[in-house]
């Protein structure tokens, strides 16, 4: 599975610093990439369950928010399982990536993507299909 966002995205958006802080565990003074996109990897998935139920997955082109919020949830996750203190800031941008991605998916806000409802009926538009009319194919046959 792709992740939304990527390691370089994580490190852009919260720093070398916190990125070391967060995900080196054994202390060699570098960040741990396996362990980033482990975190970016189940926060992509985590952030599919709310996607699949408006578009059509895996998506064409990622748009910026959902790296961010990938950002978001991964470092919320990160900081669950390290010495990292969860601040008010931390939570707060986890909160509302979890309220823009239950927008997303109920629909009151957009990607600017097409639904998936709209992609299953451009298909359908062009789909053949076939029509019986009002000859029965089945039918009481009362004579034995």
């Amino acid at each position: 599975m792709a992740s939304y966002a990527s390691a370089a995205d994580f490190i852009l958006r919260v720093g070398e610093l916190q990125s070391l802080q967060l995900t080196d565990r054994e202390g060699k003074g570098e960040i741990n990439t396996l362990l980033l996109e482990l975190a970016l990897t189940d926060s992509s998935s985590q952030m599919d369950g709310y996607l699949t139920a408006r578009y059509g997955l895996p998506l064409a082109e990622i748009p910026q928010n959902l790296v961010r919020i990938c950002c978001d949830l991964a470092r919320f996750r990160l900081c669950s399982m390290s010495d990292v203190e969860i601040t008010e800031e931390i939570i707060e941008r986890y909160k509302l990536s979890l309220k823009e991605l239950e927008q997303l998916a109920s629909g009151k806000i957009s990607l600017g993507l097409v639904p998936a409802d709209d992609l299953d009926n451009s298909t359908a538009e062009n789909a053949v299909q076939f029509f019986n009319g009002n000859n029965r194919v089945f039918g009481r046959d009362y004579e034995n």
